[in-house]
């Protein structure tokens, strides 16, 4: 599982990707945290917390974080058994050990560029958000176990390319709209999305968010156990 994971995580780093990331994230961060200065008991309402910096890192997380890990992730799994290499690394381990390996390649890869970020924006904020890091890094494990869930499921790269940006621009809406909004479908939905949890005033609804994505990894096991390689 660890090699797998190792693999996975330098090939992440092996591109700018990371690097983009990390100047995206702290640029619009620093950005933002001076636009909303001005609605802190607004974000204070909304469960963001009352310091600007770390609910700008959230807000931006909520609107590019699902885009920007299904671009990275989408075919994690598929492009493997598209290649025929899967076969190779079934033979060399379990492939519950290849599920877990990728999946925690990708947490990995978006723990140190959270990290760097929060790092990045301390001579500005003077604080380091080590609870809101761990919120940060819960919310984008929920986006990384669908993407693999998706990839696990379904053969072709393209296919879950495209559903899964499809799932990253629709989520962000379905769920921002909910916390606006009385619809009792939209407000349905939203409990399957982190959104919901997040927006609570008591912090620990965020760490609900887990189960969701230990839900998604586990039904990514049970597929990709019965799966014919």
């Amino acid at each position: 599982m660890f090699p797998i994971c190792l693999r996975e995580f330098k090939s992440l780093f092996k591109s700018i990707r990371s690097i983009i990331i990390i100047i995206v994230l702290f640029s619009v961060t620093i950005g933002a945290a001076k636009l909303i200065s001005n609605f802190e008991t607004q974000l204070r309402e909304l469960g963001l917390g009352n310091d600007t910096y770390a609910a700008a890192l959230m807000i931006l997380l909520f609107i590019a974080g699902p885009l920007f890990v299904t671009s990275l992730a989408n075919s994690v799994v598929n492009k493997e058994v598209t290649s025929r290499t899967i076969r190779f690394l079934a033979t060399k381990t379990l492939r519950k050990d290849i599920i877990l390996g990728k999946f925690l390649g990708h947490l990995l890869f978006w723990s140190i560029c959270l990290v760097s970020a929060v790092l990045l924006m301390f001579p500005f904020s003077h604080t380091f958000y080590f609870s809101e890091l761990v919120q940060f890094i819960v919310f984008v494990s929920y986006f990384i176990g669908l993407t693999v869930l998706l990839s696990t499921t379904m053969n072709s790269p393209s296919l879950t390319m495209f559903l899964g940006i499809t799932i990253s621009i629709a989520l962000p809406i379905l769920g921002l709209w909910s916390l606006a909004t009385e619809n009792i479908f939209v407000k349905g939905i939203s409990y399957i999305t982190p959104y919901f949890y997040y927006s609570q005033d008591q912090t620990y609804f965020s760490y609900i968010v887990a189960l969701f994505t230990c839900l998604f990894l586990l039904l990514s096991l049970l597929i990709f156990r019965k799966r014919d390689l």
